[in-house]
């Protein structure tokens, strides 16, 4: 998160950190700061920076249950974050073969016409990808 200071910071299996972390990551989500103690000298390093994670639930996600539940993280950690979205993977036979072929098919795309003008105008420039970032904050 420090070398992530001033920018953004992507996590991904965020319910997998280990306790320690956890509570580095709360620490420097709420006070935009990490405590670093080395030989006897507490450190306090910028985080400022934006964090974008990524969850799977500890089971089969249960609709009637908090949020907190099901990815198995306290409501604390949880409450740092602005926005939180929550994507259910629906049982759908027809869709998971319409999903697979698309992403077969591009694939195939970028293998065979990368230049194409039909993929270039669907992939996103790291210059428009961080100016969506940039409105978002």
């Amino acid at each position: 998160l420090v070398l992530a200071d001033g920018g953004i910071c992507c996590i991904d299996e965020f319910n997998s950190i280990r306790e320690h972390e956890r509570a580095s990551i709360h620490e420097a989500m709420e006070q935009q700061t990490l405590s670093v103690a080395k030989a006897g000298l507490v450190c306090k390093l910028n985080s400022r920076t934006s964090i974008l994670a990524a969850t799977n639930p500890k089971g089969k996600y249960d609709p009637n249950q908090s949020l907190s539940v099901n990815i198995a993280l306290a409501s604390p950690l949880l409450s740092r974050f602005d926005l939180i979205l929550v994507l259910l993977d629906s049982r759908n036979e027809d869709w998971d073969r319409i999903v697979s072929s698309f992403i077969l098919h591009g694939k195939k795309m970028r293998e065979g016409a990368s230049s194409s003008s039909a993929l270039s105008s669907s992939v996103w420039s790291m210059e428009r990808l961080q100016t969506y970032i940039c409105h978002v904050k």
